[in-house]
């Protein structure tokens, strides 16, 4: 596996080796030496990223906001704006035609983009022309440089980066618990006309949405909200009344119980239950209202539905549950609960923006609430709606067949199968989700940098949020619109880095396998032919 990083002072004399080896023995930009060593004159101003493959620098750029840039001083004038300079950009020859190249745009551009400028320059080679294009450079000044090492003068803005021909496959495949990978229908039924909220047509829109959802979790009443599960838990809060009973669950459990303390609701905690004798612990607070996550979201945990019906067969509690995670996952039946939230842009597979609350029995107005949490207004359209999310949402729903929502386990099997068959230290939970799989990493393994290495191969999943950070840990989710060979190839590449990072000749006998080096294939997602 290829680790791209930004290099640190002990790469240097291989930071000075490639950049002899490819401008002056291949691109005659510089005379040789004996020493086959080329420092760059700008060395101490440029930040530069390196991949390096089992001990050996395979590709490298360097980046700069120090002016002048080499291209003025060979009196090229920039366009206006803030620009970064891409220089001396590397790979060698083995590596070429890999994903290497991929990878190493990845890391830069999300440096560039980071930095807030407009974007970066680059003297491209004219031999490469057709490369540089099709990942959104455009020339803006004429050809410089002697004949043998001509260059032309191109930039690339943000806007041209994301709008190139490559952008779709440079941007990493989204394996999120939301925002979710959608599917090419999604994404075009987001680009139509927006119609007005209050017509015929999206009313009869909405009205079929919720239906469809309404047969999804097995309640009648089917109320949309324009926001997050944020807004929709809120809409629960206020709807209940007593002494209830919140399971602790985790950090969306705390969430829970965050939402019942600012509408001041009186309540106790339990820890998410386990076992017959947890369970009767809930009879001994005799709650009015019991509220739960169904899949707690950073844990990857289910919390047991069946023994929870049981209880609400048996007890006049109101139930609800928080199902943002689980909601498309698998089939379930939610006609025992009386309240049920979940949102668009987890696994309905399509954008986020709109939030749900389904109910046993219609709402009743509460004069007391805000006007945006009294449920009993929506019917269907209360205020200002987004009808091209909903539009979207038809689309996704229209997509999800029961063979599509058998997908999820089927992934999430692959997924584990792939970790246990290269080693990977997790603990197999009983209650697993089959939409999202917490993969706590042992110290001094770094969440965040495992994370990061998967984003410059072209898979981006979550360990950005301070409580996974805190926990070192990194979720992996099959909710969105990908694949089994792209769970495969995530567990892969994270078994690859882990082994990389721990394992030695000494402790196991043998080299850990290199599953991303040099080969004659094209790049397999079609950056490069």
């Amino acid at each position: 596996m290829i680790e791209f990083r930004q290099a640190t002072p002990e790469d240097a004399p291989a930071i000075h080796r490639l950049n002899y080896e490819t401008f002056v023995e291949e691109i005659p930009q510089h005379q040789p030496n004996e020493e086959r060593r080329l420092v760059d004159r700008f060395y101490d101003t440029s930040t530069y990223w390196v991949g390096e493959q089992d001990g050996h620098l395979v590709a490298m750029c360097a980046l700069r906001t120090a002016h002048p840039f080499s291209l003025e001083q060979k009196g090229v004038r920039l366009p206006p704006g803030e620009w970064m300079e891409i220089r001396l950009l590397a790979v060698t020859r083995s590596y070429r035609n890999t994903r290497t190249f991929a990878g190493l745009m990845r890391a830069v551009m999300e440096d560039a983009l980071a930095r807030g400028v407009e974007g970066v320059v680059i003297s491209g080679t004219t031999r490469e022309q057709k490369l540089y294009r099709r990942f959104g450079f455009v020339p803006f000044a004429p050809p410089v440089g002697p004949v043998e090492a001509r260059y032309i003068p191109m930039l690339l803005t943000r806007a041209g980066f994301f709008e190139s021909e490559t952008s779709a496959v440079l941007r990493p495949k989204l394996l999120l618990a939301g925002p979710v990978e959608l599917s090419l229908n999604v994404r075009q039924a987001l680009t139509s006309q927006p119609m007005p909220h209050r017509s015929n047509e999206a009313k009869r829109l909405l009205q079929n949405v919720q239906a469809k959802l309404s047969r999804l979790v097995k309640l009648p009443y089917m109320y949309t909200l324009l926001g997050s599960g944020t807004v929709a838990n809120d809409a629960v809060a206020v709807r209940l009344a007593g002494r209830g009973l919140i399971l602790d669950t985790g950090e969306f459990g705390k969430r829970l119980m965050d939402h019942a303390r600012r509408a001041g609701l009186l309540f106790d905690v339990l820890a998410m239950p386990h076992s017959e004798a947890d369970w009767r612990e809930v009879e001994r607070y005799a709650p009015k209202w019991i509220w739960t996550v169904h899949c707690e979201t950073s844990t990857g945990e289910l919390v047991d539905m069946e023994r929870l019906r049981r209880y609400a067969g048996e007890h006049d509690t109101i139930v609800a549950i928080d199902a943002i995670s689980a909601v498309g996952t698998f089939e379930i039946d939610y006609s025992f609960a009386d309240l049920v939230t979940f949102v668009s842009g987890k696994a309905l597979r399509a954008a986020p923006g709109l939030a749900f609350v389904a109910m046993k029995k219609r709402a009743e107005p509460i004069r007391r609430i805000p006007r945006y949490l009294d449920l009993a207004q929506y019917d269907p359209i209360a205020f200002t709606q987004s009808m091209s999310l909903i539009k979207a949402l038809e689309v996704a729903l229209d997509e999800m067949t029961e063979a599509e929502i058998e997908t999820h386990q089927r992934k999430m099997d692959v997924l584990q199968e792939t970790f246990a068959k290269h080693g990977v230290p997790f603990k197999k939970k009983p209650n697993q989700a089959p939409g999202i799989l917490a993969l706590h990493l042992p110290d001094p393994l770094s969440s965040s940098e495992l994370g990061n290495q998967l984003h410059y191969h072209g898979y981006r999943v979550q360990f950005e949020s301070d409580y996974l950070k805190a926990a070192n840990c990194l979720q992996i989710s099959t909710m969105g619109w990908t694949t089994t060979r792209d769970v495969r190839a995530v567990a892969t590449l994270v078994a690859t880095w882990m082994h990389k990072k721990t394992a030695t000749m000494e402790r196991d006998g043998v080299k850990p396998e290199s599953l991303a080096g040099p080969n004659d294939e094209s790049y397999d997602r079609g950056v490069l032919s």
